[in-house]
């Protein structure tokens, strides 16, 4: 398992991860920290909200436009798991996925990822 701590060295630690997972055609990839995780998969992030947290992803979402919403009925649902579609270069994945942690899940600059 490898974790980082720092913005620089969770950002490097996603692209790495995303990368490797792209090249070796893996079957999924786990962002954990102690409260929440994400799982990565054929470009498609998958992660669990709640109605707070889903209003948190909504705005991180239109601030990120090329990443969307999969699955409409996850649309409309105020709690459970959403589908992201993450077709783009690891290095924006990673922006997207730290975003992810720090505005949805709230966690503060020094948060532990591991992956």
């Amino acid at each position: 398992m490898s974790q980082a701590h720092t913005k620089r060295d969770r950002l490097a630690l996603i692209t790495e991860t995303i990368a490797a997972h792209r090249k070796h055609d893996r079957d999924r990839v786990v962002f954990e920290t102690d409260t929440a995780r994400l799982e990565y998969a054929d470009r498609t992030i998958a992660i669990d909200v709640s109605d707070g947290a889903r209003e948190r992803l909504d705005a991180v979402l239109a601030s990120f436009p090329v990443f969307k919403i999969e699955q409409p009925a996850t649309r409309t649902a105020p709690t459970g798991t959403v589908h992201i579609a993450a077709i783009a270069d690891p290095k924006h994945t990673a922006d997207f996925i730290e975003r992810i942690f720090r505005d949805v899940y709230q966690h503060g600059p020094g948060y532990e990822l591991r992956v």
